[in-house]
């Protein structure tokens, strides 16, 4: 039943008849009369400009309360201008979306798959070199060069410098199992308890330290793998023995050798010539006319590591704490000189890269923080693929003497000679000298010549009874 049929749903009050409806409100009066309220000088829009007369809208009769019912008609919303209820969020949500918006959204999406593209195609090796003069290569970096080691004025061994009793060396050593010198390092190492630690990796993984065996040395032994030689895994047992040395807060230095090295020096020596200086000690070179024998690959190591920032140089270094954490962190170079390697070996040819990334990384990360001339001797005079090993019947005095007393670094390989004998190796910061200006190959230490090499190899085992006669007179321990 529609209302006005039949009976009424409530009478009316007899005193409601009497009362004057009141005066329309302008939601109610009629489009015409608006229209002609409005300024003649504002032109109305065709919508407006033809009267509609408006339905009208069903009241609420006193005292229904049946919101069902058809006669029911909620007011208009209270946050809205013309009646209609705000959009929630469910409906804005399947709102159509505009031509405007859809096209940014677009826009924008092209933009964030261009640069994963990007980002994406540099770490390729095909396409790595022809994007490498749009991207730019990511940047590492370390603090700055800190102070060397301070508490007090000392001079021990006859050594210059600020030296501290804080922190410990770490002698990292890279064996393919027994240590032969093992009784060398012993006496080198007595009384000077809680200054060093030592780690062995061992290339023969089966190795263990059999029960007799030389006690610095027994339960040292770092997991690892097998290691071959001018491959890959050289730098991984390197990675291995330092991220293991890091655990330990004392660690501050951190030195790698082998098993045919020995100590040159006294431990307090040692010691303060590495503690007095604020650098790493690292062999490290340019290599300009890629005399590594092919090992830079453009479309490998761009637009990470270009050519000229490819050095090379011994493996042998002695790091400080920040430097050999970096080398523990690091991902992207490491990365890059492994698939050099991998695509090296494809062809049959080594990558050696123990000989290239850590020298490269530190080079590019903090060039002011390295020494760039090495600490452990070796005589590549035979200019063959190994150093000579020094056997029993070469040991003589003179040739300790002569290895301690350089106090420049020379490179023994004739096509190099070229370049390298007029090559800098300084490490003092604060030298006029920029890091490769032109000298003569004197070592450098604060800005004094000093002693080049604190440690030699390779020592053969039969050698052994020679160096322990005369270690006190030639070694001085």
């Amino acid at each position: 039943m529609q209302p006005g049929e039949g009976a009424p749903l409530l009478k009316a009050e007899p005193w409601a008849e009497s009362l004057e409806p009141p005066p329309a409100s302008p939601a109610q009066r009629p489009l015409s009369s608006l229209s002609a309220a409005l300024p003649s000088s504002l032109p109305l829009p065709p919508s407006l400009s033809t009267p509609r007369a408006l339905e009208p809208v069903p009241t609420l009769p006193h005292g229904f309360t049946d919101l069902k019912s058809p006669l029911f008609k909620a007011p208009p919303h209270p946050a809205t201008s013309h009646g209609a209820p705000l959009l929630s969020h469910a409906a804005a949500s399947d709102a159509k979306p505009t031509p405007g918006s859809r096209v940014l959204r677009g826009f924008v999406s092209l933009i964030v798959v261009f640069a994963a593209s990007l980002l994406l195609l540099s770490q390729l090796p095909l396409i790595s070199s022809v994007l490498s003069p749009f991207v730019s290569p990511l940047d590492i970096s370390v603090e700055e060069a800190e102070q060397p080691e301070q508490a007090g004025a000392s001079q021990v061994g006859g050594v210059w410098g600020q030296v501290s009793r804080q922190g410990s060396i770490a002698f990292l050593f890279l064996t393919r199992g027994p240590m032969p010198l093992a009784p060398l390092w012993e006496k080198f190492l007595q009384g000077h308890e809680g200054r060093y630690s030592i780690y062995v990796h061992a290339s023969n993984t089966s190795f263990s330290f059999p029960p007799g065996s030389s006690p610095i040395f027994r339960g040292r032994l770092v997991p690892g793998g097998e290691v071959q030689w001018g491959e890959i895994s050289m730098v991984d047992a390197e990675r291995r023995l330092l991220e293991a040395a890091v655990q330990d807060e004392t660690n501050r230095f951190f030195v790698l050798l082998s098993e045919s090295c020995i100590p040159l020096w006294p431990f307090d020596y040692i010691y303060s010539y590495i503690a007095s200086s604020s650098l790493s000690f690292v062999d490290a070179y340019p290599d300009p006319y890629n005399m590594s024998f092919g090992r830079y690959i453009p479309h490998i190591f761009m637009p990470v590591i270009r050519r000229r920032q490819f050095l090379k140089g011994n493996q042998w270094f002695i790091l400080r704490r920040r430097h050999a954490e970096l080398v523990v962190r690091d991902t992207l170079h490491y990365t890059k000189h492994n698939l050099s390697c991998a695509f090296r070996l494809q062809w049959g040819k080594l990558c050696c890269a123990d000989e290239h990334y850590i020298q490269t990384l530190l080079h590019m990360t903090n060039p002011a923080g390295i020494s760039r001339y090495p600490t452990t001797f070796a005589d590549w005079s035979a200019n063959e693929w190994h150093p000579t090993t020094y056997y029993a019947p070469n040991m003589t005095d003179d040739v300790i003497r002569t290895i301690k007393s350089a106090r420049e670094f020379i490179t023994y390989r004739s096509f190099w000679n070229d370049f390298q004998d007029n090559y800098t190796h300084i490490t003092d910061p604060n030298a006029p000298q920029p890091p490769l200006a032109v000298a003569n190959g004197h070592c450098v230490v604060q800005g004094e010549p000093r002693n080049c090499f604190l440690f030699a190899r390779k020592f053969h085992p039969s050698a052994l009874p020679f160096l322990m006669r005369k270690s006190l007179a030639l070694l001085g321990f």
